[in-house]
């Protein structure tokens, strides 16, 4: 009787014994007024509050700051929202540089086809003009090589009249009389050699 007295008055319950302290932290075994445990501790199936094993205790970080998940230092709250934010804006501005050089890129290849397409079509229409130049300037030398050999031929009939006109005065014809067959002949001759002359000389149509 007398032990169960000491054990009552050390704080003892009944079945355990006075080395069996080390492991209670704090609170009561329960009931609706037991106490929290302290931090790194937690509470029995007894209702003893017991210390957890391989609890290393970390002190609360103070108002307006947590701790981090990746240094598991405590930091601001401000400067951890300024952080992320800062870092939502370098992405955002990454994001945005990406948008700029692709939509350069597509404006630089739209500029390099219209340029292209352009170019195109002033080689298409300067090959245009030309064939119609060249076609003019044919048919003005064409022209002028008509004309040419226009007078060339006017001036052959002249002189082929003016020779037989000679000729059949030496030949005592009148004016009413036909060209003997020697003259016909001699004429055609005449032709012939006028006609080699011009061909030579490059004035044929």
């Amino acid at each position: 009787m007398s032990g169960i007295l000491e054990k009552a008055l050390a704080g003892l319950g009944p079945g355990q014994s006075e080395g069996s302290t080390s492991d209670l932290v704090g609170g009561s075994r329960g009931g609706p007024g037991k106490s929290r445990c302290k931090r790194g501790s937690r509470r029995n199936k007894a209702g003893v509050c017991v210390r957890v094993a391989g609890y290393t205790a970390k002190k609360r970080c103070p108002n307006g700051s947590r701790r981090s998940k990746v240094s598991g230092a405590c930091e601001k709250i401000d400067s951890l929202v300024k952080k992320v934010a800062k870092d939502a804006l370098a992405e955002v501005a990454e994001l945005k540089k990406a948008d700029a050089a692709v939509a350069s890129a597509s404006t630089d290849r739209l500029a390099a086809a219209r340029a292209a397409a352009a170019l195109k079509r002033q080689k298409k229409a300067a090959a245009k003009t030309a064939r119609v130049q060249g076609k003019i300037a044919a048919a003005e030398a064409r022209e002028k090589k008509a004309v040419a050999y226009e007078k060339e031929a006017e001036k052959d009939r002249d002189d082929l009249l003016t020779k037989i006109a000679r000729t059949r005065k030496a030949m005592g014809i009148r004016k009413n009389e036909e060209n003997p067959a020697s003259l016909a002949r001699l004429i055609r001759q005449w032709e012939e050699e006028a006609m080699v002359k011009r061909y030579k000389k490059g004035s044929a149509p």
